[in-house]
């Protein structure tokens, strides 16, 4: 039975030097992301409530036909006439 090389002479800089590869550069302007029509020019807001909030939230969504996405559309939009703003939602 033959003895193995040593594992400190397998692991010598001059040992790994063909083992090293550059690493590729890639242009970010081509990297390209997927954004439905529907959420171009806005942003996301994330909120925490207790999840009986969230429960009820999804009931009252459900009994009314309504998206969660069009209720807080709504709320938002009676918060600013409230605060006398323009419904902008």
């Amino acid at each position: 039975m033959s003895k193995r090389g040593s594992l400190v002479d397998v692991l010598k800089p001059e040992n790994l030097a063909h083992k090293k590869q550059q690493p590729e550069t890639v242009d970010t302007a081509q990297i390209l992301r997927y954004i439905s029509p529907c959420r171009k020019g806005k942003k996301s807001m994330t909120v925490w409530f207790d999840p009986d909030v969230i429960l009820q939230l999804k009931l009252i969504g459900i009994s009314e036909g309504m998206s969660i996405q069009a209720m807080m559309t709504e709320a938002m939009n009676d918060f600013f006439s409230k605060h006398h703003k323009s419904r902008i939602a």
